[in-house]
C-alpha cells in the first residue's frame, strides 16, 4: 500500500501528514469523541431523591468539580471548532499539534473576522456564524429551524470566545488544574460613606455591588518595575458566578459538542441520516444562564509596591547571583 498524505494548518503553521488509511483513522478518532462526557459529569453531582443533603464544604467542593468541567469544556469545544474550521479531514492530527496559546489566538482570530486565517472550506469568511452555518448545513435543511438554530449557537460560541479569552478566567482555570491552587467561595462587595474616618457606616447604609456564594480566590503574577526586567509580584485575585450559570452554560456546550461532532462525521462521508443534531427544548435556554449574575464578577485588593524601590534585573544578573550563593 502506498502512503496517503494531507496537509494540515494550525494557526499559521502546515504540516504534512502520512497515513496508511487517513480517512478510516480520522473517523475513528471522531467517532472516539465522548460527547455526552460533560452531561454526565452533571448528573454525578446532583443528589438523587433519598440521598442525604450535602454539607457545605461538599456544595464547595462540587461547584469547584463543575466549574473546572466548564473549562475542560470549553477548551474541548473549540478545539473542536478549530479543527473543523481548519482540518476536517484530519482533526486528530489538528488537534495533537495545537497548543492553548495557538486555540486562544485562533477564537481570537475568528473573533475579529481574521480574513487571512486559513480554512479548508469554500467560505468569503470565517466568523462564528459561518462556522455555525456549515455545522447545521445538514439539520432540518432548508427550513427556518435550521436557521434559527445556527444563529443562535452562533451568538452562543461567540459569547463563550470571551469567556475562553478572559485572562481572569485563564488564571482560575489554570489554578484550578495545576495543583489545585485555590480557594472555593465568592464575595460580597458593598459601599457606604464613613460619618466619621476610620469608622464603617451602619450596614443598613451600605450598598450591595455583588454578592455569590460561589467563587474561586488565587495567586496570580504580574510584572513589577521595569518593564524589561524580569521582577514579578503576586496579587490576590477573587471571582464570582453563580452555580446556575456555570450549569447551564456546560449544557449548552455538551449539546455543541455533541452537534460538532455530528457535522465532523458528515464531513467525514457518514449519512446525515445517521447523525443526531440537538437543541435545547426551551425557547428561553440560550439566554437563561446569562440571566444568573453575580453582580461583580472579579475583584482585587492588595498591597501597593513602589516600582522605583525595585531594582532593574536581568536573567544573566540572576543567574549570576544565584552562582554567587552556591559558592558562599
Amino acid at each position: 500500500m502506498t502512503p496517503e498524505n494531507t496537509i494540515v494548518v494550525v494557526n499559521k503553521e502546515p504540516y504534512l501528514i502520512w497515513e496508511m488509511d487517513l480517512k478510516a483513522r480520522n473517523l475513528e478518532f471522531i467517532n472516539g469523541i465522548d460527547d455526552e462526557y460533560f452531561e454526565y459529569f452533571l448528573h454525578r453531582f446532583f443528589s438523587s431523591e433519598g440521598d442525604p443533603a450535602p454539607t457545605k464544604e461538599e456544595e464547595k467542593r462540587a461547584s469547584i468539580a463543575i466549574r473546572i468541567a466548564y473549562h475542560h469544556a470549553l477548551e474541548t469545544l473549540f478545539s473542536l471548532l478549530g479543527s473543523f474550521v481548519q482540518a476536517p479531514d484530519c482533526a486528530y492530527a489538528w488537534i495533537a499539534k495545537c497548543s492553548n496559546r495557538d486555540l486562544r489566538c485562533i477564537v481570537q482570530r475568528i473573533n475579529v473576522r481574521d480574513t487571512n486565517l486559513f480554512t479548508a472550506w469554500k467560505v468569503p469568511l470565517v466568523t462564528w456564524q459561518s462556522i455555525s452555518d456549515l455545522v447545521f448545513k445538514c439539520y432540518a435543511a432548508g427550513t427556518e429551524k435550521s436557521v434559527s438554530t445556527a444563529k443562535q449557537f452562533a451568538a452562543l460560541w461567540q459569547r463563550l470566545a470571551h469567556e475562553f479569552l478572559d485572562h481572569h478566567r485563564i488564571d482560575e482555570y489554570n489554578s484550578l488544574k495545576h495543583g489545585f491552587r485555590v480557594r472555593s467561595g465568592g464575595f460580597a462587595l458593598a459601599f457606604g460613606a464613613e460619618h466619621e474616618h476610620g469608622v464603617p457606616p451602619p450596614e443598613n447604609e451600605m450598598q450591595l455591588l455583588g454578592h455569590s456564594e460561589f467563587g474561586t480566590r488565587f495567586f496570580t503574577l504580574e510584572p513589577v518595575g521595569h518593564e524589561k526586567s524580569r521582577n514579578l509580584r503576586s496579587k490576590r485575585m477573587s471571582l464570582n458566578w453563580k452555580i446556575e450559570q456555570v450549569i447551564g452554560l456546560l449544557q449548552l456546550i455538551s449539546m455543541s459538542i455533541s452537534n460538532v461532532k455530528s457535522a465532523f462525521r458528515i464531513a467525514n462521508g457518514i449519512s446525515p441520516g445517521k447523525c443526531k443534531f440537538f437543541s435545547p427544548s426551551e425557547d428561553d435556554a440560550f439566554e437563561k444562564p446569562w440571566s444568573f449574575s453575580p453582580g461583580v464578577t472579579n475583584f482585587n485588593m492588595d498591597y501597593l509596591i513602589d516600582p522605583n524601590m525595585i531594582p532593574v534585573t536581568s536573567r544573566k544578573r540572576l543567574l549570576e547571583k544565584l552562582n554567587e550563593l552556591r559558592r558562599s
